[in-house]
């Protein structure tokens, strides 16, 4: 079995049925997703190609972990085929199943060839990313209209691996609005820009005093309707943010705006109205990201920081 087909059969289990199980119990699985996964357990466990490399990149063993977990409401068919493969690739590995982790730095994770955790200056990687004949990120590429070929869902850790791949052209995990003179072009929002969302497909922009952007977008010119990438942040407080990370939500056109004067700091405040394009992927789709393993990347992302960073410290107090 391939590592791709066995990382998608992974997510299957934690990100659809785990969930599912976890809800309505284990009865409320499709007979046909019973029968699939049932196969698969048996695949697996009699598979001899699968080595520990596969697993820290696809996760599976993450996955059969979920089945066997203490508070289960798995079928109870379905967790005895788990516990033989976590009997038989414990035994094979010579490790227990959650201490053999998963690759994230390593070949086959997500920041392989990106970064490193001991790289804790965004300037000293920008400057190691502008040596890569290849590197998307440009403030010329994200300073156009369109999707730029991302699509509604893709999600990264940071807004500095989104600036990498070319989707914004800053780098801050704050909220700002990605423009130049002719109009704007994505908004990152975060924290309390968003206001008036009862559904994930409307909402209204609070536009920060001092971005200048918030004037493109209420401006009438042509170049001022195009329709704008809007990114939600998971820091921003809203029903329809993240877990975690940076996740674009598809391209949104502008409906109406107003002014509003705040009583307590005497600041103009923009009020801008956004509407979703009906031809994005499906809002239920997009919002089913991350997943649990992207969920997992962004911890360990943090934790390997602050381990770094911890180091750090404590070598320059080394005499």
């Amino acid at each position: 079995m391939q590592r791709k087909v066995l990382r998608q059969h992974a997510r299957w289990i934690r990100d659809d049925l785990d969930p599912q199980v976890a809800r309505e119990g284990g009865d409320a699985l499709h007979a046909d997703d019973v029968l699939q996964l049932d196969e698969l357990l048996r695949e697996v466990k009699l598979s001899a190609a699968i080595e520990l490399s596969d697993l820290r990149y696809s996760r599976m063993h993450l996955a059969i972990l979920a089945i066997v977990g203490r508070a289960t409401r798995w079928p109870h068919r379905l967790i005895e085929r788990a516990e033989d493969v976590q009997s038989t690739w414990e035994t094979k590995f010579g490790r227990r199943l959650k201490d053999i982790g998963f690759s994230l730095y390593d070949e086959g994770g997500r920041l392989h060839g990106i970064c490193e955790p001991t790289d804790l200056s965004k300037e000293s990687v920008i400057v190691k990313w502008l040596k890569e004949s290849k590197l998307k990120a440009s403030p010329v590429r994200a300073l156009k209209s369109g999707d730029l070929g991302f699509r509604p869902g893709d999600w990264w850790i940071n807004a500095l691996l989104a600036f990498r791949d070319g989707i914004i052209d800053h780098t801050d995990n704050t909220g700002w609005i990605c423009h130049d003179m002719k109009g704007v072009y994505a908004i990152v929002m975060a924290d309390n820009d968003e206001l008036n969302s009862p559904t994930p497909e409307s909402f209204t922009y609070r536009g920060l005093p001092g971005d200048k952007g918030r004037y493109r977008l209420t401006a009438g010119t042509p170049e001022s309707r195009n329709a704008v990438r809007i990114l939600r942040s998971h820091t921003l407080r809203s029903f329809w943010s993240p877990k975690a990370g940076l996740r674009y939500d598809g391209l949104h056109k502008v409906t109406g705006w107003y002014i509003q004067l705040d009583s307590r700091t005497r600041t103009t405040v923009y009020y801008i109205n956004f509407k979703r394009l009906p031809d994005q992927l499906s809002m239920d789709t997009v919002l089913a990201r991350p997943w649990t393993e992207e969920v997992e990347d962004y911890r360990e992302y943090k934790r390997m920081r602050h381990a770094a960073r911890y180091d750090s410290a404590a070598d320059l107090e080394l005499p």
